[in-house]
């Protein structure tokens, strides 16, 4: 289990590690670094096998999200700055992590659609690679929107 588990990390750690280092930097840039390895520390005791990996990246930015708030509040600046950026920001970025979480529920067919749809695929490019009919492809599609757009707006 350990075994499995450090590889995961390092997983983790090599696809994630310079996004959250960025993500953190907009709120502590001195102290970005830090508290990622801190995030990936606590990951490490919390960290179940059986886990998708957007369930796990959303687990480290929320880790980063609440180590960033700690440090915001323990380390009392001595300028006074507008935080209230950082903390939409934030919040945007739990709103990301849901909507991902969510996409892993959707059916197979139609998270293969929206995946490739948010990487960029076209319609056209999606029916081609997945040798689906061009209606289909925007049927499916239409359906992922609708299921996330109802799940936001039971949710938020």
């Amino acid at each position: 289990m350990s075994d499995t588990r450090n590889i995961i990390l390092k997983r983790l750690y090599c696809r994630f590690k310079h996004e959250l280092c960025l993500y953190a930097q907009q709120y502590c840039p001195h102290d970005a670094e830090d508290i990622v390895h801190q995030a990936f520390v606590n990951c490490y005791d919390r960290l179940d096998t059986g886990e998708t990996e957007a369930s796990q990246r959303s687990y480290l930015y929320n880790a980063v999200k609440n180590l960033c708030l700690n440090f915001l509040r323990n380390n009392k600046p001595v300028y006074t700055a507008d935080h209230s950026e950082a903390y939409s920001q934030m919040t945007i970025v739990d709103t990301h992590d849901y909507i991902y979480e969510y996409i892993d529920k959707l059916p197979p067919k139609e998270r293969r659609i929206l995946t490739l749809t948010l990487q960029g695929y076209s319609v056209e490019d999606i029916s081609n690679e997945l040798d689906m009919n061009l209606n289909t492809v925007r049927y499916y599609k239409k359906e992922a929107y609708t299921k996330i757009r109802k799940a936001l707006n039971n949710n938020l």
